[in-house]
């Protein structure tokens, strides 16, 4: 371009500069040529000829001049031209867009590439100005600055602009415009030149709308928290549902360190080794699953996974992802509990019934146990239904739930295996007829009314079938076949009662139940009564005390032997009034033979295994004492080596107490349970009674031999007395003797009397003592 401008400026002096050479070479030839000849030619001819010459010389001289000027001038003008040309083909065809504009703004000239870009041909924008192409929200600012250029206060000016073109379409460009150099006799225009950006915006646009949709997300995914900080877990980053999961705002924690967070005291340390190694290896740890802190100071399970962010010569960048797992956990908890449990009763369903079923014969079969499995449904339920609707049979479900909830014991199972089923899991079952017992209670729970909806009542009865492993089944599925089958009887049999899987067995429990009835009543009725077995002195002979025995005498069928009842006052829970009973009665004869002159003589009584493990039988002891006013000295409680199996601390700390209160304590029926030397011991005994299984083959059974003189010198190395029971013949007493055995009881003296009887005996050895006296 300068070089153009050099070319063009002397073009314009050329016709200048040729005269001023002709004028000075005139003027030199004028003054000089003459004097110059007449110096050189001294012969006026030959100066005439060489004037001649010289004038011919002179306008060869001018036209050699003339021809170099005129040449310079062609060889200034073609490379003007080439200037020119090549100026107008850039113009033309540069990649840009170039516009000349005038100082009102009016395209004065455009070139191919703005044309196209517009989509005007270049004579339509000659009659155009930049004003009407511009877009309307960047013109008033790209005014003030083209006023500003025009003005002279700037000499250029670059903005990024919207034009329109022909169709309307906006075009983003970016526009740079100067002043053209000024030039004589040439109007001042500026130059713009104009570059297509709209790909480039596009881009951008595409960029943003992405960053904004992932920011969007990031921040408004309500389970997936998004925490970014630096290697040295200062936060730099906290989206919304990290607001939500760990409860601290964005403005709580920008600039924090995410230890003091969200990390628990004891898992710092690993988390800060886990930050340095991500900043200096720059990728992240393996994903897991940890468990957090809330603000609240809460924990939360997370899933979380790491990115890492390293950009050349930056700090690495670390984001924490934590998916917040307390709702899946909650749904997988929903989904453990629902395919084991009964939605509607929250009891344990068919597929649970049935592993514990599984679990429980396996324990009945290594212990040798009773269970009973009962399926109970309630009869016409369908008609409340169909009735009263869904809704209100779900509730009557709900109730009936409750009440069969009551029946149960802690080692008891009630499930509901569908509709209105039920099932029940009896286990350590003392008798297969206790689960009759089991069934009744049942059945009187669901004597009451329903309150359904609207106060309205109605009553449910429920019909039950009982199998027994392992009389009626051996497995968990048979047990449920058989109590099934035995359901149907109990329906056949006019519902709302149960039955067995075997006719027999419920014709036995029925008849144990009515027993127990009967055994109710006649505690009630007074038809009990207390009977006495003499306990001798080996040595001397003497009556020194007896045991208590319980005798029911009923009206109708007579003596109703113990064999029968106790077990099934034991299982009936009828134990502890009977005991109470007895302890009473005995206290009251023992201070009333006191009275009447009789000898003082003790009074043993045999103790449950339930009365002595209920934790109050000091008290009851002591309450009976103080109210019959009988020698604490004179009474003796027997217990079974199967009662002390509890814990041995407990059982030390009564009989401690009982001893305390001055009464003694004897094992019946010794070496049948399973009691250990170590712990036999330890506990404040005053007798041991040998069972009369050890007696009754005495002295024929060298085996019998062993056992009882074993026992005998087990007692007294232990500083305690030994009473043999079972005593029927004279050689096994005379054995006993033999081994120093202390004291007997046994039918060789008397069988167990009435207080009358036994009174008769007190004082014929009375008169006996005196008449040895006298």
């Amino acid at each position: 371009m300068m070089k153009k401008s050099s070319h063009a400026r002397m073009l314009r002096l050329y016709p200048v500069i040729g005269v001023l050479v002709y004028l000075l070479l005139g003027m030199l030839w004028i003054v000089f040529s003459d004097s110059l000849l007449a110096m050189l030619v001294t012969d006026n001819a030959q100066l005439s000829h060489y004037q001649t010459y010289k004038g011919i010389a002179y306008v060869g001289l001018t036209g050699l001049l003339a021809w170099l000027l005129l040449r310079h001038h062609q060889g200034l003008t073609a490379t003007l031209q080439a200037s020119e040309q090549a100026l107008s083909q850039t113009f033309d065809h540069a990649a840009a867009g170039i516009a000349h504009v005038d100082n009102n703004g009016h395209f004065l000239r455009v070139n191919r590439q703005f044309s196209a870009m517009l989509g005007y041909s270049s004579t339509e924008m000659q009659n155009m100005s930049f004003q009407q192409v511009t877009h309307p929200a960047d013109l008033e600012q790209e005014q003030q600055q083209f006023a500003q250029l025009v003005q002279g206060i700037t000499t250029s000016y670059s903005v990024e602009k919207r034009y329109f073109n022909k169709t309307g379409t906006i075009i983003w460009v970016k526009l740079a415009v100067a002043k053209a150099p000024d030039t004589r006799g040439v109007t001042p225009y500026y130059i713009s030149v104009v570059q297509d950006i709209s790909a480039q915006k596009l881009v951008e646009q595409q960029l943003l709308e992405s960053e904004l949709l992932s920011r969007t997300l990031l921040d408004n995914a309500p389970q997936i928290s998004i925490q970014g900080y630096d290697e040295h877990g200062i936060t730099q980053y906290w989206n919304k549902a990290s607001e939500y999961i760990y409860g601290y705002t964005k403005e709580e924690v920008i600039g924090r360190s995410l230890l003091d967070l969200i990390i628990p005291e004891q898992a710092c340390d690993e988390v800060r080794q886990a930050m340095a190694y991500m900043a200096e290896h720059a990728e992240p740890i393996p994903a897991n699953e940890l468990t957090l802190k809330r603000k609240d100071g809460s924990l939360v399970s997370v899933f979380s996974s790491h990115a890492v962010v390293k950009l050349p010569d930056k700090p690495a960048k670390i984001f924490c992802i934590d998916i917040d797992l307390t709702e899946r956990k909650r749904q997988a908890a929903e989904l453990a509990f629902l395919a084991e449990f009964d939605p509607l009763t929250q009891l344990p369903n068919r597929q649970n019934f049935s592993i514990r079923l599984s679990n429980a014969v396996k324990l009945a079969k290594r212990n040798q146990h009773f269970l009973a499995v009962m399926i109970l449904d309630l009869d016409h339920f369908k008609d409340i239904n169909d009735s009263y609707g869904h809704q209100t049979g779900d509730s009557l479900l709900l109730q009936v739930t409750e009440r069969l909830n009551q029946s149960c014991r802690e080692t008891d199972t009630l499930a509901r295996l569908g509709g209105d089923e039920f099932v029940f899991l009896i286990e350590q079952l003392a008798e297969p007829e206790d689960a009759a017992r089991v069934a009744e209670k049942i059945l009187q729970q669901l004597l009451s009314p329903f309150t359904l909806g609207q106060q309205t009542d109605v009553n449910v009865a429920a019909s039950v079938g009982i199998c027994i492993y392992p009389i009626h089944a051996d497995s968990a599925d048979a047990l449920l076949q058989g109590a099934d089958a035995a359901l149907y009887r109990a329906k056949a049999d006019g519902r709302n009662t149960y039955s067995f899987y075997s006719d027999s067995l419920t014709q036995q429990a029925r008849q144990r139940l009515v027993l127990e009835q009967r055994l109710r009543n006649a505690l009630k009725n007074n038809h009990l009564c207390c009977y006495y077995q003499p306990q001798l002195d080996i040595a001397s002979g003497l009556i020194i005390g007896a045991e208590v025995l319980i005798r029911w005498i009923d009206p109708t069928d007579g003596m109703i032997g113990p064999d029968k009842f106790i077990p099934l006052a034991e299982t009936s829970g009828l134990i502890h009034p009977i005991g109470q009973f007895v302890l009473q009665q005995a206290c009251r004869q023992g201070q009333a033979w006191k009275l009447a002159g009789l000898a003082n003589i003790n009074l043993a009584i045999n103790v449950s295994p339930q009365q002595f493990n209920k934790g109050d039988l000091q008290q009851k002891v002591t309450t009976i004492l103080q109210e019959t006013g009988f020698d604490p000295a004179c009474l003796e409680l027997e217990v079974t080596e199967n009662a002390l199996m509890g814990d041995e601390e407990d059982v030390i700390k009564t009989m401690t107490a009982l001893r305390a209160l001055g009464i003694k304590l004897a094992i019946d029926d010794f070496g049948t349970g399973y009691s250990s030397l170590a712990y036999l011991k330890r506990l404040p005994l005053d007798i041991l009674k040998i069972d009369k299984r050890f007696i009754e083959n005495l002295p024929a059974a060298e085996d019998d031999q062993s056992i009882a003189k074993a026992i005998i010198d087990l007692a007294h190395n232990l500083r305690f007395k030994v009473l043999a029971e079972g005593v029927e013949t004279a050689e096994q007493l005379a054995f006993l003797r033999q081994q120093h055995c202390d004291y007997y009881q046994g039918y060789y003296f008397s069988k167990p009397v009435p207080a009358e009887q036994f009174a008769v005996l007190l004082q014929q050895q009375r008169n006996a003592q005196q008449a040895a006296t006298d």
